[in-house]
């Protein structure tokens, strides 16, 4: 399959495709906020979150909160002067779908990438990444090799990479491995 078409295949199904792990979903702080989990980890006014993966709601006490690949959750609002207030927002995503992950704390929601916020060079990363997932990739491996696809095709792991797209399954199987190219 050449290149263009590839892309095209690829993007041909990019709408319906739902936010993963370590994405490009990101919210702006409007007001200082601590994390849930470590309160001494505060975000403040004016800062992003980045690698926002879900939304999750406490079944208790109904806080929401936006929670981050590889660090903490912290709430979408905080009490000021007794009132509940905004301190996150998400800027290039919204809030998905209901996930079917059963916690006794917790619902669970994923969040969507809204296209029309991201980037051209962005998206495609995230398509890739995403593709790479669905495909059996850790999140860090998926990363790396998206980037090298997206940014250096021609590069060992940029061809690697285009085959396992393509469905070659042995590169698929090297791709995994974790070749040391691709880091």
């Amino acid at each position: 399959m050449k290149p263009f078409a590839l892309l095209a295949v690829l993007f041909a199904t990019a709408p319906i495709m739902p936010a993963f792990a370590a994405d490009i979903c990101e919210a702006i702080v409007l007001r200082d906020v601590p994390a849930v989990e470590e309160p001494s980890s505060i975000l403040r006014r004016g800062e992003h979150d980045t690698a926002i993966t879900q939304y999750r709601v406490n079944k208790k006490t109904g806080m929401g909160s936006f929670c981050s690949h590889g660090g903490y959750c912290y709430p979408t609002d905080v009490l000021v002067d007794g009132q509940k207030v905004e301190a996150l927002r998400l800027t290039n995503c919204k809030v998905g779908k209901k996930d079917d992950f059963d916690d006794p704390d917790d619902v669970f929601y994923r969040v969507d990438v809204l296209r029309s916020k991201v980037s051209p060079r962005e998206l495609r990363v995230d398509d890739v990444d995403n593709r790479l997932l669905e495909m059996g990739l850790c999140s860090a491996c998926a990363g790396n090799a998206a980037h090298y696809y997206v940014e250096m095709p021609n590069s060992k792991c940029g061809r690697l990479v285009k085959a396992t797209l393509e469905g070659n399954p042995a590169a698929l199987r090297t791709l995994k491995d974790g070749p040391g190219y691709c880091n």
